[in-house]
């Protein structure tokens, strides 16, 4: 009588994108909270510069992320652990993957026919979504923060504003003046939580439903999976 094979340790996460992924989260976080409060004002106390405190700690929080989202960008293609251009390549295989993935999704389950130890190509079409949401983040808030340097000086000297200027004044055309970069840059905060919430909800899922401990991938950078 045969017997199942032993589920092993397959990594999946080197320590350094666990770094970045959990910098990720909290700075996320962070952003969203004070960025609220910039918009409304939702807490008043007798603190004093409060809410110039508050930018500021947004402001690093955003500093944060954006320099998450550059070690990100270089660990898609040179990643020595899971590279996550490797799913995202539009090859046959990947795209029969995707496919079943998502169909394994929807049906609770019912249908599992790929390989779920490898990575998976929804949840990298699903993360390249944040990352696309977020580089518009860092575009708009880069420029709401240098339309606030009306002298056109940083205390590192000019040439700082003078390369944001470069590099994201196109937003305003693109969105209707600083105003519709603003809306854009509260209103893109929301599908950032949703895409938050679902993810937590997906990796739950997984390690319910495919028995593999998804959810130790980000913790311990592995998963366990039994050889097909």
């Amino acid at each position: 009588m045969a017997t199942m094979a032993e589920p092993t340790r397959i990594v999946r996460m080197s320590a350094t994108r666990r770094l970045v992924h959990w910098s990720n989260a909290l700075s996320i976080v962070v952003c969203a909270i004070t960025g609220i409060y910039i918009a409304d004002p939702f807490y008043v106390a007798n603190i004093p510069y409060l809410t110039a405190w508050t930018r500021a700690i947004q402001l690093y929080g955003a500093v944060v992320l954006d320099v998450s989202l550059l070690v990100i960008m270089y660990l898609y293609f040179f990643s020595t652990v899971e590279r996550p251009v490797a799913p995202l390549i539009p090859s046959r295989k990947n795209l029969i993957r995707l496919q079943e993935a998502f169909l394994n999704l929807i049906t609770f389950n019912r249908r599992r026919r790929f390989d779920s130890s490898q990575p998976d190509p929804l949840n990298a079409v699903l993360f390249l979504g944040l990352h696309g949401l977020i580089v518009l983040q860092l575009f708009t808030g880069l420029q709401l923060y240098v339309f606030g340097l009306e002298s056109g000086y940083s205390i590192v000297g000019s040439w700082w504003p003078a390369l944001i200027h470069f590099s994201t004044d196109w937003t305003q055309a693109a969105f209707g003046g600083i105003g519709g970069v603003r809306l854009w840059h509260h209103a893109m905060m929301y599908p950032i939580i949703a895409w938050a919430l679902l993810h937590v909800y997906y990796e739950i899922w997984r390690t319910i439903a495919w028995k593999e401990g998804d959810i130790t991938i980000a913790f311990g950078g592995y998963k366990l999976a039994r050889p097909k």
